[in-house]
């Protein structure tokens, strides 16, 4: 019976990641015919030079996740001001996100391996908390001062609150992608491949971060909460018993919890080219994740149990792109994926609070200038589906419709190596979310209460919920830089 503590502490603060810095300068690459085709497009790789081809490229993100919250109890913090609305905002900066394509073109045949990061690889500190963690001790000095009046006190126990909150969540998915592609017609003005392949991927979620040194006003003066509320309780039941709950209620908890899991993902492509046209189709299958708990300290909680659970599938995915040579020096393209999130399973069943599948649209173009330098930009566009009121996000986890830009260029140093730099910046969308009780606070003292003060009416208990409101958005911009390689 933690009141006083998260009960939603584990979701995934996850960002996706886009496999390539290619990516970022040209979004467009579901029908892409190059190297990193080992992970867009394995069957266009039958299409290669003959020959090895390598890319090594690298990933720098700088995001931020910010929720603006409003619940009335926040007022009564002292570090609040005496406002009702508090951004809790977290920061996420990861430097090196490498990636590694690796193809060999027999000529009739390609083989290929692709290492990159399907998520994560940063950390994000939300030095404030969440507005989750917070409201349930917001709540507690209204809720004992409402309790304290039905029983005739006077005055009020309670005048305020303070406390430290801190969470820091990393997310790492890892991944190691084989495909053996193969030309089925290889005629002059038609080609046909054909691509099957395995990903190997890891995941890792680590967890930590705690609520210390919680404290409640009273007579002019901040106490340590376990004792106000020893004090508070010893009126209604046994000085012993009002000692153990209110530990119960108020003391510091801590959590530091590792989830990993590892699973496979078959991987389906075609390529068609026709002229001056090329067409793909992609599919990854559903692939079932469970991750595991190691915890040194579970705070009390069951999520965070040694060895418990949780579900984190991978959706599946259904992609295709047509690419367009429109001259030989101007290619333009564009492409789709659609991710089958209502078929995968998330912590919780959180994919039923979805209102359908996600959809991402890329458009791009791309421009050899001359025989050193191509020039290429464009965009993305991302529609979730969070459900009506926005149900699907939470403060520990949520996703908004973005779109993005993205543009740069390549340097042929030779016909040998070329370096690829590129720049992607993402705008988002708000999303607000309104609750009848805000972090299920009132519901959560209610329950833990009625037991103990039976005479507590049902009514004075409903009026322990207040509402409140999210409201979430988010900010990123990658930088990519890469070096292509073929002998």
């Amino acid at each position: 019976m933690q009141i006083c503590y998260v009960h939603q502490f584990l979701y995934l603060y996850n960002f996706l990641l886009f496999q390539n810095p290619i990516f970022f300068r040209q979004p467009a690459q579901n029908a892409v015919v190059g190297v990193q085709g080992a992970y867009y497009n394995p069957a266009g790789l039958t299409l290669l030079d003959k020959g090895w081809h390598f890319y090594v490229g690298d990933q720098m993100t700088i995001q931020t996740r910010e929720i603006t919250s409003t619940y009335a109890p926040f007022a009564a913090g002292v570090k609040n001001n005496g406002n009702a609305t508090k951004r809790f905002k977290g920061k996420t900066f990861a430097p090196v996100i490498p990636n590694v394509d690796v193809v060999y073109n027999h000529g009739r045949w390609a083989a290929s391996f692709h290492f990159g990061f399907i998520s994560g690889g940063g950390s994000c500190s939300f030095d404030d908390g969440l507005g989750s963690f917070e409201a349930p001790m917001a709540l507690l000095p209204s809720a004992v001062n409402a309790l304290a009046g039905s029983m005739g006190m006077t005055g009020g126990v309670f005048s305020g609150y303070d406390t430290q909150i801190s969470f820091t969540g990393q997310n790492m998915g890892a991944s190691g992608q084989f495909n053996f592609s193969y030309k089925l017609i290889d005629a002059d003005m038609h080609k046909l491949s054909l691509s099957a392949g395995i990903r190997v991927n890891y995941l890792s979620n680590d967890y930590t971060g705690g609520i210390r040194n919680y404290q409640l006003g009273m007579g002019g003066t901040m106490i340590p909460a376990v004792i106000g509320m020893t004090g508070f309780l010893s009126n209604v039941i046994d000085p012993a018993q009002a000692q153990m709950f209110a530990q119960s209620l108020c003391a510091d908890r801590e959590v530091d919890c590792t989830q990993t899991g590892w699973a496979l993902t078959p991987v389906l492509s075609a390529h068609y080219r026709v002229s001056i046209v090329d067409i793909a189709l992609r599919y990854e299958f559903n692939t079932r994740v469970r991750l595991k708990n190691k915890t040194v300290k579970d705070g009390g909680l069951a999520q965070f149990a040694d060895g418990e659970e949780t579900a984190a599938d991978i959706p599946g995915l259904l992609s295709g792109g047509v690419n367009v040579h429109i001259l030989p020096v101007l290619r333009v393209g564009a492409g789709f994926n659609l991710y089958l999130d209502k078929s995968a399973t998330y912590g919780g069943n959180r994919q039923e609070l979805l209102g359908g599948n996600t959809f991402e649209g890329y458009f791009g173009a791309e421009w050899d200038i001359c025989k050193l330098f191509t020039l290429s930009a464009g965009t993305q566009i991302t529609r979730f589906h969070l459900g009506e009121n926005n149900q699907y996000c939470t403060d520990m986890s949520f996703s908004l419709p973005n779109w993005s830009l993205g543009g740069g260029g390549r340097f042929n140093i030779n016909e040998h190596f070329g370096i690829d730099f590129s720049i992607f910046k993402t705008f988002y969308e708000h999303a607000v979310k309104t609750y009848t009780d805000y972090g299920n606070a009132g519901a959560t003292y209610a329950t833990a209460l009625k037991p103990v003060m039976t005479n507590l009416s049902d009514d004075l208990l409903n009026q322990l919920k207040v509402p409140g409101k999210d409201d979430f958005y988010r900010t990123s911009l990658c930088f990519g830089l890469g070096l292509v390689m073929k002998f």
